[in-house]
C-alpha cells in the first residue's frame, strides 16, 4: 500500500504544470551596496536590495510616515517579522508585485514604486503614507546559498 502511495504521489507531482518549480534560484553575487534588482525566473519575480549599514540605520530608525509598520497586516515568514523584514539585515527580498492595485515595481533612489498607483514603499517594503491603504510587499520563504551568492525562494 505504502508503494502505491509512492507512486500515486510521484505522479502528482509529474504533473505540475510547467514553470512551477520546488524552489528557484538566482544568482545575487554581483549586487552591490545599496543597488537593488528584480530577478525572474518563469512567472516568478522578485526584488533583491542590498542594503548598507547606512540605509539599514535609517529604517531602524524611520518608523513614521508607515501604514504597518511593525508589519502586522502583512505577509512574511516568520524569520522577517522584524523592522527590517528580512532573515539578514544586509538584504531585502520580496516578491515585484505591488499590494495596492498588483502590479509592477519601479526602483525609486530612496523608495519602491507600484508603476500604476501611487503606493510606495520603503527599502524593508513597508507601504509608506499615502492616499490609499495598502499592505506592506509580501516577503517569500527564502534562504541564502554559496556564502550569500545564490538566492533560493521556495514559493
Amino acid at each position: 500500500m505504502a508503494a502505491l502511495g509512492y507512486v500515486l504521489l510521484d505522479f502528482a507531482f509529474d504533473l505540475r504544470p510547467p514553470g512551477v518549480h520546488s524552489s528557484y534560484r538566482f544568482d545575487v553575487s554581483e549586487l552591490s551596496s545599496d543597488q537593488a534588482r528584480i530577478l525572474r525566473q518563469d512567472n516568478l519575480s522578485v526584488l533583491v536590495i542590498r542594503r548598507s549599514d547606512r540605509t539599514i540605520t535609517a529604517l531602524r530608525q524611520n518608523l513614521t510616515g508607515l501604514q504597518d509598520p511593525e508589519s502586522q497586516r502583512s505577509h512574511q515568514p516568520q524569520f522577517a517579522a522584524n523592522p527590517l523584514r528580512s532573515s539578514h539585515p544586509e538584504y531585502f527580498v520580496s516578491y515585484a508585485i505591488g499590494t495596492d492595485l498588483g502590479c509592477g515595481l519601479e526602483l525609486g533612489e530612496s523608495s519602491i514604486k507600484e508603476i500604476c498607483s501611487r503606493a510606495r514603499y520603503d527599502f524593508a517594503g513597508r507601504a509608506l503614507q499615502g492616499d490609499n491603504k495598502f499592505l506592506n510587499l509580501a516577503v517569500p520563504d527564502y534562504t541564502f546559498t554559496d556564502n550569500f551568492n545564490t538566492l533560493v525562494i521556495r514559493p
